[in-house]
């Protein structure tokens, strides 16, 4: 754990598709697998793909680095460089070449299995008590949310109530806290395991938080003999983890952890949180010799990590397969293959902070999820003060990500905005990556998953403004996605419920701050295809069924069974053909397993779309189809905008914007010397990547949702120019990746004035080891100068060590010596003439990266 983050890590966890009859299984999969999920009476949360099996593999960026792929169900992509096997740890590339032990040599996972999905086919979906009651929790507010749970969300997938810290030993933090055979005077009655049966009742399972591994009970340390000591009978361990710490080398540790977790089963819990778990690796590592029974004889870490694994097989003993067992506390890497999860981001906060937290985190060890374990990016909050934007952003985080999903907000609270969100994510689905690298750049603003399901192959696509300061217009390009930039694809904006049209090349979408837009991208065709259903996210992977296209070209049909939720409006949506003639709705034909509750239909045709809501009083699968006939489309004649005016944003960016018309139309195509580039829908867009020097003809042209266009664009001759010189705190990053917290501009990475042995600058960026910034320079300027120094909010005696370098189109042009916090900031002054990209590392020093807040003061780069 870094010292930064203290405030933060809470002191607290291509095949085919499986066979149409496993499909219509209430999760698919083998028969022993959807016997054990009918038992646990969890809702649907669509197929789940046979597994292991070798999956499509992206194995670098290749220049895509602002885009995070994943995929869902068998999906055929060209991103894709080859295929992973999983049982051989094997990558085998399209061009033939062969990369065995690929995660355990590659990817540095030396314990590398592919996860055990027989018992836990997907990431857990449920509730945490943390993040709202902290140790302020007792029995009757855990079962007043369990019980809103089981009422509201377990429709939806929810399965877990985990209790967290609060209900063991006495006091608040440490101390008498970590003492797992006393229990807190607030749980005493109705008492743990009647908690467990109450929650059991609702239709739940019950988990439970602990640091197993430490005691805050000297009583019980010494009666059980399996803790460590000095020689002088004092503890050898007095960590976050507890007082004591097991000694793991002693057959009455595991004895202890035994009779400790077959207690905490037997009183109905079957989900674990075990917390701290990097720090017993690192105290049995600088405490072997402490240890009274045998040790193995290897170096000090591999000696520790085997004995930890020791005693992860000893909990696993105790609880059986059939509980989840969650790793918590940074990534406990050596427990991979024991544990079924594992915490893979530090604490989160409420509001957006929190949100990059978890959004890092997900990107960061996304190659991890689904392949050899449920990765979790700890919990989903989305109770106001947080706003609609920030909410609906970490929402789609955990409902396309596909890791572990658990809220934690008092739940009867929420307001039914925000429950509606929670609807639509609920419950995590078989989502898995594509990217099997770790990557530099984890705030990738667009998100692509890629889904095959019922012979549907679709994109939802997720574009986020990690700023929160002004709006964000971005180009969504089809070839970016690796899609047929020719062509037509329905656009769908699933949180708005808004149809947008169907496009070649790509759309331009405008992005609020704090925010996220998520479009389902469908390939258009001639005749009536299904863009989009309500339930989930997903669109169509947690519901549907079954899909069949019927009818003739004239008279065409779409036929499907659904799973739809009591009370829970469910609506497909349907494109249709942009050029005349089209179609629209004929008729709808529905008809339920409940016969004495028929549903409630109602239908629309729109302007390229139409939609069907269905709706019933009772969960059940209703059977429908729906008849198009033949019709004209409105048409209106377009006239393209004037007035056309560009803004230079910093040295690749350009903003265009033109008046707002009086006359109506379906959007503005940007053309760039006469290259069609996408769709805005607003009266403005930004365009990336524009060498600056270069001139560069821009056209805006009016169109209608038949594809017409004006005649005559608007148009402009842009070049951008080359200042003399640029802060790069006024530059927007290609990749800035940093092992905690977030980039600082013209701040420190805590958000504080940038200042250094007492000297405060205006301008700069304020990051933390281990980071990388990146920037585009094009070759068009000759100096790069600085001052670098380690910030004044991390004050002596805190000892920090790091060393800052320059790197330039992949040479090293510049480091510092150790630089140490207190000392004064060093100035540089290195040539960079010619250079494409300029490269900011700061690096950790002997001492970690415990509060490495690192400034790079009056950074920029000058032309003469």
């Amino acid at each position: 754990m870094i010292r930064s983050a203290i405030h933060h890590w809470r002191p607290v966890a291509v095949a085919t598709l499986i066979s149409a009859a496993a499909i219509l299984q209430p999760f698919g999969g083998s028969p022993a697998m959807t016997q054990q999920r009918q038992a646990q009476n969890v809702p649907s949360a669509g197929p789940v793909s046979p597994w292991p099996r070798p999956i499509p593999v992206r194995l670098k960026p290749d220049g895509r680095d602002e885009l995070f792929v994943t995929t869902l169900g068998p999906v055929t992509t060209p991103l894709a460089d080859g295929s992973f096997d999983p049982v051989a740890d094997r990558v085998t590339t399209d061009d033939g070449r062969v990369i065995p032990d690929y995660y355990k040599r590659e990817l540095e996972i030396p314990f590398f299995q592919p996860i055990d999905k027989s018992r836990f086919p997907l990431a857990p979906s449920g509730w945490c008590s943390w993040y709202y009651y902290y140790q302020e929790i007792n029995a009757d507010e855990i079962l007043a949310n369990a019980q809103w749970i089981a009422e509201h969300l377990r429709p939806f997938g929810a399965r877990y109530v985990q209790i967290d810290d609060g209900w063991q030993g006495t006091g608040h933090g440490l101390g008498a806290n970590r003492d797992w055979t006393t229990i807190d005077v607030r749980f005493r009655e109705p008492g743990m395991a009647a908690i467990a049966d109450s929650i059991r009742a609702l239709g739940l399972q019950a988990g439970l938080w602990l640091a197993p591994h430490g005691q805050s009970n000297e009583r019980v340390a010494r009666s059980s003999a399996a803790f460590l000591w000095k020689p002088d009978g004092s503890s050898a361990s007095p960590t976050w983890e507890g007082t004591y710490l097991l000694d793991p080398s002693l057959p009455t540790a595991h004895t202890y952890l035994r009779d400790l977790f077959m207690r905490l089963r037997d009183w109905g819990y079957t989900y674990f949180k075990i917390d701290g778990q990097p720090i017993v690796i690192r105290e049995f590592a600088r405490n072997l010799e402490q240890m009274a029974g045998p040790v193995p004889g290897d170096e000090p870490e591999a000696a520790a990590t085997a004995l930890y694994r020791g005693t992860l097989r000893t909990i696993r003993e105790a609880i059986g397969d059939d509980s989840y067992l969650l790793g918590c506390w940074g990534i406990p890497l050596p427990g991979v293959g024991i544990l079924n999860g594992s915490r893979t981001a530090g604490d989160i906060v409420q509001g957006w902070q929190g949100f990059l937290v978890a959004a890092e985190a997900v990107q960061r060890w996304n190659f991890l999820h689904n392949i050899t374990w449920y990765s979790d990016p700890d919990v989903l909050l989305v109770r106001p003060p947080l706003s609609e934007g920030v909410a609906r952003a970490w929402a789609t985080i955990q409902g396309l990500s596909g890791q572990a999903l658990m809220a934690s907000d008092r739940m009867p609270d929420l307001p039914a905005s925000r429950v509606e969100m929670l609807k639509r994510i609920y419950p995590a689905v078989d989502i898995r990556p594509l990217d099997l690298f770790k990557p530099d750049n984890v705030r990738k603003p667009i998100w692509d998953l890629k889904v095959g399901h019922l012979d549907r192959a679709y994109d939802v696509v997720a574009l986020f403004n990690y700023g929160t300061e002004a709006a964000e217009s971005r180009l969504l390009a089809w070839d970016e996605l690796g899609l047929d930039p020719d062509r037509l694809y329905h656009v769908y904006d699933y949180w708005q419920g808004t149809y947008l049209g169907a496009w070649p090349h790509g759309v331009f979408l405008t992005v609020p701050p704090a925010d996220v837009r998520v479009v389902t991208l469908v390939p258009a065709d001639a005749l009536p295809v299904l863009i989009s259903t309500s339930r989930h996210i997903t669109q169509g992977w947690v519901d549907l069924l079954e899909l069949q296209a019927g009818g003739s070209n004239q008279r065409p049909t779409l036929a499907g069974r659904s799973r739809i939720v009591a009370g829970d409006p469910y609506t497909l949506t349907v494109g249709l053909p942009r050029s005349a003639p089209t179609f629209k709705l004929a008729g709808v034909k529905v008809s339920g397993e409940q016969r004495e509750q028929p549903p409630r239909v109602s239908s629309a045709s729109h302007q390229g779309y139409a939609t069907v809501t269905l709706e019933s009083d009772v969960s059940q699968t209703l059977s429908w189809e729906l008849g198009f006939e033949p019709t004209q489309p409105y048409l209106f004649p377009v006239i393209s905008p004037s007035r056309l005016q560009v803004t230079q944003e910093g040295l690749s960016r350009a903003t265009l914007h033109w008046p707002t018309q009086y006359h109506v139309k379906a959007g503005y195509l940007i053309e760039i010397d006469e290259r069609p580039l996408g769709v805005a829908f607003e009266p403005w867009a930004a365009l990336r990547g524009l060498a600056p020097g270069r001139s560069y003809r821009i056209g805006v042209r009016s169109i209608w949702y038949d594809g017409t266009v004006g005649e005559q664009p608007a148009e402009v001759v842009y070049t951008p120019e080359v200042p003399e010189q640029v802060y790069l705190c006024d530059l927007e990053p290609v990749v800035a990746q940093q092992d905690w917290g977030s980039l600082g501009r013209d701040r420190s990475v805590d958000g504080n004035p940038l200042t250094v042995a007492g000297v405060t600058y205006g301008k700069g960026l304020g990051t933390h080891a281990r980071s990388e910034l990146r920037y585009e320079l094009f070759g068009a300027f000759r100096r790069f100068t600085a001052r670098v120094g380690i910030d004044d909010e991390v004050a002596p005696p805190t000892p920090v060590e790091v060393v800052f370098q320059v790197w330039g189109d992949g040479r090293l042009l510049w480091s510092s010596d150790p630089i140490h916090n207190g000392a004064g900031a060093v100035a540089l002054d290195v040539d960079v003439g010619g250079i494409q990209e300029l490269v900011l590392r700061v690096l950790p020093g002997n001492d970690g990266i415990d509060y490495d807040h690192a400034d790079w003061l009056d950074a920029r780069v000058s032309a003469g």
